[in-house]
């Protein structure tokens, strides 16, 4: 294998290539004079056969990121083009190439000679194989800007082919959306991980279906009232076994499959009648805050729906606070600042949470109608490691309350983290320091005046 990558992709194949089995060089030489590109079916059927007169058999599970966004830029003719081009690299002119398909219209598999290589060897190959495509397609597209995630696997001999298929693409979503690194092998905690991740629709569906979704309670504090003065409703779910399951893992899920709006209007649901078994009981009402997704906001009758439970309720709506991230302003900006004045017209409060941790500008904040801005943990660590970001930090927080937005510090976890916080103007703080989150009886017990 040829590490000099100064030179063309063709001149580095043919240091790569060697001689194999009379078989399998007669069936490159019909890939390349016939342009033959077997059914996915076919090459199911037949690749154990392959598998078993190729010196090291790699499996490539290749999908082209962004074609759906291409077609909207250059068309769909230009579009299948890309198909071809991608087919002829990696199978048609691929002298590593043994056995290759289309299993969908922008994924492909490609069964490969490895020679033995390393894995490490094969990574750093095909990583630079995929870079010379992409940049040659990026060049000719430029506002498109395509992407390929790879996934690798090393097939046995006595293997079950359908088994290594679903092996590679295991691996091929380890990168998905990934531009650092765009090649990986399978590795069997990507099998363990993409079972997790197949088991949250239908837990989830199961724990919605049958009340399960647990809601828990993380106290805000005032250091200079020395009391908490609202808290942030946080869900929870378990699995089969017991075992909670985390929201790092199901929240995205549940985004991209487009139901986190039954996740957040469950929160909500309970939220709103704890509330109104509190001021029922006579005890205290605070802001409790609820995380809602830009895919909730996406709903034509977002606002309605939200309105109707609370009004029905009859708690006043100011104990009703939403939180959303800054990934929120990313599109639809209008239409989200049209639904966000409305609640807050409403008299709902509003929260951009995690600042610090996107990319927005404090102009395109600044059109945001907004209470609370609370400052991410990682944001608040780095502006306390050195002068210079103190100094960021405290104009930071004096600007916001200039322009009439609360500060809110998260994830605030030792007294000297709390002392620098207050120094830069920030007095509410959530985190550690105080409380983690608590079950709402637990919560009440502690919190909750009669």
């Amino acid at each position: 294998m040829c590490m000099h990558y100064n030179v063309g992709v063709s001149h580095i194949l043919c240091i790569w290539g060697v001689k194999v089995k009379n078989k399998i060089e007669s069936n490159r030489a019909k890939i390349k004079s016939v342009r033959y590109i077997p059914s996915l079916k076919s090459f199911k059927k037949k690749g154990q056969k392959v598998v078993d007169n190729i010196q090291q058999a790699v499996l490539l599970s290749i999908n082209l990121c962004n074609l759906k966004y291409f077609n909207e830029i250059y068309g769909t003719d230009e579009g299948d083009y890309l198909i071809s081009k991608m087919i002829d690299y990696f199978i048609i002119n691929n002298d590593n190439c043994v056995f290759g398909t289309k299993s969908y219209v922008d994924h492909l598999l490609v069964l490969c000679e490895g020679y033995n290589y390393s894995k490490e060897e094969l990574i750093d190959y095909y990583e630079h194989f995929s870079k010379d495509f992409k940049e040659e397609i990026n060049a000719k597209y430029p506002r498109a800007r395509i992407n390929l995630d790879v996934g690798m696997y090393i097939v046995q001999k006595d293997e079950d082919f359908i088994v290594a298929q679903d092996n590679a693409r295991y691996a091929r979503r380890s990168v998905a959306d990934s531009y650092e690194t765009s090649v990986a092998f399978y590795t069997e905690g990507l099998r363990e991980k993409s079972l997790r991740e197949a088991s949250v629709i239908p837990n989830f569906q199961k724990a919605i279906e049958e009340h399960e979704i647990i809601v828990l309670l993380q106290p805000k504090y005032s250091v200079e009232k020395n009391k908490i003065v609202g808290a942030e409703a946080l869900s929870r779910f378990k699995d089969p076994s017991g075992n909670i399951v985390s929201p790092a893992l199901y929240v995205p899920i549940l985004e991209k499959a487009n139901i986190i709006y039954q996740l957040d209007y469950e929160v909500l649901r309970q939220v709103i009648n704890m509330q109104k078994r509190w001021q029922d009981e006579g005890k205290e009402l605070f802001p409790i805050s609820v995380n809602l997704s830009r895919i909730d906001l996406l709903e034509d009758d977002i606002i309605e729906n939200i309105d109707s439970l609370v009004e029905a309720s009859q708690i006043p709506k100011n104990t009703i606070e939403f939180e959303f991230t800054e990934t929120v302003l990313v599109e639809n900006l209008s239409s989200v600042i049209n639904k966000l004045n409305l609640l807050k017209e409403k008299g709902y409060r509003i929260a951009i949470d995690d600042f610090g941790s996107g990319y927005n500008s404090l102009y395109v904040l600044g059109q945001i109608p907004a209470n609370v801005i609370k400052f991410d943990r990682g944001f608040v660590l780095h502006s306390l490691s050195n002068e210079i970001g103190l100094t960021i930090m405290k104009n930071l927080v004096e600007t916001f309350k200039e322009i009439s937005f609360e500060v809110l510090c998260e994830g605030v976890e030792t007294k000297e983290e709390e002392a620098n916080i207050v120094a830069c103007g920030c007095d509410v703080i959530q985190g550690f320091l105080y409380d983690r989150p608590l079950a709402v009886p637990d919560f009440e017990a502690k919190y909750v005046a009669c």
